[in-house]
């Protein structure tokens, strides 16, 4: 009797190992990241700056306290325009592609850039900007500040994202 529960135990414990050993490499059953939604972060504006004919504005998302989540390092950003203009506003967008973690204590950070237009013909104009999320929640706010900003047709390139706690302090690009 003591042999069979011996081997039952035996049976067990190699059956037990024969399931760790076929999980997938680096799932040690710590509970996965999961993608941000729009209530996971916040976002703001900053270090705008201008030139003769270029301007640039940062955007950083912050993770609430307490919160760790995945984000595309491609920015989930789009543009919008007037109702009356029908043109779509082209966007550049420099991700490479991959996955970011946000944390609380490592915001990112995109650089928009845009040019202003030198005729009227050259002119499209951004009302709002819609950052968007891996699960497709999404928040629409002024591109920078309220009312229509002229930008030349070309449109608006956005940097890849950057980590590190502002002000050129540990900054990294990834």
């Amino acid at each position: 009797m003591r042999k069979k529960i011996r081997a039952a135990a035996l049976a067990a414990a190699v059956t037990a190992g024969v399931a760790v050993a076929a999980l997938p490499a680096g799932a040690s059953g710590a509970a996965a990241v999961h993608p941000c939604t729009m209530n996971d972060v916040s976002f703001y504006f900053g270090g705008y700056s201008y030139g003769l004919g270029q301007r640039t504005f940062d955007l950083t998302l912050l993770a609430h306290d307490g919160i760790t989540c995945s984000l595309s390092d491609t920015p989930l950003i789009t543009l919008a325009g007037p109702p009356s203009q029908k043109k779509k506003i082209p966007v550049q967008i420099n991700g490479r592609g991959g996955t970011l973690i946000l944390r609380p204590n490592s915001p990112l950070h995109a650089r928009f850039y845009y040019a202003i237009p030198d005729t009227p013909q050259d002119s499209l104009y951004v009302t709002t900007l819609t950052l968007a999320m891996p699960d497709k929640t999404s928040r629409v706010t002024d591109f920078l500040y309220p009312g229509n900003t002229a930008i030349y047709s070309g449109g608006v390139s956005i940097s890849s994202w950057t980590t590190g706690i502002g002000l050129g302090e540990g900054e990294q690009s990834f």
